[in-house]
C-alpha cells in the first residue's frame, strides 16, 4: 500500500533533484530517503530512478508519476497550513449571539481586541433577546451566547456574572444631588421599569414591598436603553444596568447607587452536548476575563463619577 511519506520523498527528489536536498526538506537522513524510494518502487513494481555516475536519474515512468503527485503534495501542504493556522487561532469563524445591552459597545470592543492581528477570522454576530440567544446556542445554531439569567436549557454550560444596577434620575430631579438613594426616597415617585417579565422588576418591587413603599411604575420598557431615554426625557427614574450606562451618552441625567443593591444576572453560554472549537474556547476565555474586569470596574467609585 502506498504511504504518503513515500510520495513526499519521491516528489522532493523530483523537485530538488538530489537525495541530499530531499532529506533536508523532509528533515530525515539521506539513507531514510533512499529507503522510502526503494519501498515505493517495490510497491509500484517499476523503477523510478537509475543511478548514473553516483546521481539518481528519473526514469520516464517517474516523470509520468510526478504529474500526479504535484496536486496531492500541494493539497497536503494546504491541509498542514490550515491545521497550523487553526492551532495558532489565525483562521476560523466565530459565531456569537448576545442580548442588546452588551451588543452596543462592550462585546464589539471584546471582539475587536480578540481579532487584532487575526485578519483571516470571520465573525457572525447577532443581537437577539436572551430567550432567543439561549435557543440558538441550545440548538447549535450559534457557538457562543451572552444572555440574561436564568438559563432555561439543560444542555447549556453557563458562566454567570451578577452586576449591580444603578438608578438614573433626570438632572433636575429633587434627588439628583445624592450619591445613594433608598426605596424610601422613591416612595410614590414615578418609575420606569423593564416590565413584569424582567428579573430587575421583581427584585425592585420586592424591595419596595418589604419596606412598605408605594410602587408607581409609570412607564414600562423592553430595554434598559429605552428606560434610560425615558429618564432623560423626565418621565421618571429608572433602574439601569451598568453596561448601558457605560455605553450611552449621559446628557441630562444623574447616576446614583441604590440601597439595597439590585443585581442583574448575565451568563456566557455554550453547548454542553457539542465540543467547542479551539477558537471558540479561546474567545470564551477572553470574554470571561473581560466580564469579570467589567464587574470590578463597575464597582469602583470612579465609575459613577465618570458616568455623570
Amino acid at each position: 500500500m502506498l504511504q504518503f511519506r513515500q510520495i513526499q520523498a519521491f516528489h522532493s527528489i523530483m523537485d530538488i533533484g538530489t537525495v541530499t536536498g530531499a532529506a533536508r526538506r523532509l528533515g530525515i537522513s539521506q539513507p531514510g530517503v533512499s529507503n522510502l524510494i526503494a519501498s515505493l518502487e517495490h510497491t509500484l513494481g517499476f523503477t523510478l530512478f537509475n543511478r548514473i555516475n553516483g546521481r539518481l536519474t528519473p526514469t520516464p515512468e517517474a516523470y509520468r508519476l510526478a504529474e500526479s503527485t504535484e496536486p496531492a503534495i500541494n493539497g497536503f501542504d494546504r491541509v498542514i497550513e490550515q491545521a497550523t493556522a487553526i492551532r495558532a487561532l489565525d483562521r476560523g469563524r466565530l459565531e456569537i449571539a448576545a442580548l442588546p445591552e452588551l451588543s452596543m459597545q462592550f462585546l464589539p470592543n471584546v471582539v475587536r481586541d480578540f481579532l487584532q492581528e487575526k485578519p483571516d477570522i470571520n465573525i457572525s454576530f447577532q443581537t437577539r433577546s436572551s430567550v432567543k440567544v439561549q435557543e440558538l446556542v441550545s440548538n447549535h445554531m450559534i457557538e457562543i451566547g451572552v444572555a440574561e439569567g436564568p438559563i432555561e436549557h439543560e444542555n447549556l454550560v453557563a458562566e454567570m456574572f451578577s452586576y449591580e444596577c444603578f438608578f438614573v434620575l433626570p438632572a433636575n430631579h429633587r434627588l439628583a444631588h445624592k450619591t445613594l438613594i433608598s426605596p424610601r426616597d422613591l416612595h410614590g415617585e414615578p418609575l420606569i421599569t423593564l416590565g413584569s417579565a424582567h428579573m430587575t422588576y421583581h427584585r425592585l418591587r420586592e424591595i419596595f414591598s418589604a419596606r412598605d413603599c408605594v410602587w408607581n411604575d409609570r412607564c414600562q420598557a423592553r430595554l434598559f436603553h429605552s428606560a434610560l431615554a425615558f429618564a432623560q426625557r423626565q418621565l421618571g427614574s429608572a433602574l439601569v444596568d451598568p453596561f448601558t450606562i457605560d455605553s450611552q451618552p449621559m446628557e441630562n441625567i444623574r447616576v446614583v447607587r441604590f440601597d439595597p443593591p439590585v443585581a442583574y444576572d448575565i451568563a456566557v453560554i455554550w453547548p454542553r452536548d457539542k465540543p467547542v472549537s479551539i477558537l471558540g474556547k479561546a474567545f470564551i476565555d477572553c470574554l470571561l476575563a473581560q466580564m469579570e474586569l467589567a464587574r470590578q470596574n463597575f464597582m469602583d467609585p470612579g465609575f459613577l463619577a465618570k458616568s455623570c
